[in-house]
């Protein structure tokens, strides 16, 4: 068999490790993508619904979804933004907030499953690298 090209092998890991984030998240009654926005909400609170969908690599109206879910579970809250309009902006709250922290290290666990065969250095050029990849292009 050739060489295996670099879009099979992220998302066989991408795959492989979203089974382990899955079952690490499945004792938390939130999913993977509502703890993804929680997560980014941790470190940037008062995203609009727009900005976290991006951030949190899914559609808008996906997040319309998810935003409500967790809002309806208390983890995050939405006011309307400074600027007016429309458009509101998602905060966690504290019960959000220890969710994120009593999770993170399940998840840090599930991502040294995954990836059991680096070594630190190794890890550390893998994010070095991928960040690389996925920085978009100047206009």
């Amino acid at each position: 068999m050739g060489e295996q090209t670099a879009s099979y092998l992220i998302g066989r890991t991408d795959r492989l490790i979203r089974t382990q984030l899955e079952a690490v998240l499945a004792d938390t009654g939130v999913s993977l993508t509502e703890f993804t926005a929680l997560s980014v909400l941790a470190n940037r609170p008062g995203l609009s619904n727009a900005r976290l969908a991006r951030r949190s690599l899914v559609t808008p109206q996906a997040m319309h979804k998810v935003v409500r879910s967790l809002e309806a579970a208390g983890l995050v809250l939405r006011s309307p933004l400074p600027e007016g309009g429309r458009q509101l902006a998602t905060t966690i709250t504290t019960a959000g907030s220890r969710l994120v922290a009593e999770v993170l290290p399940r998840i840090a666990a599930a991502e040294d499953r995954t990836l059991h065969a680096l070594d630190a250095a190794e890890r550390r050029e893998l994010v070095r690298l991928l960040t690389l990849a996925t920085t978009e292009p100047p206009p």
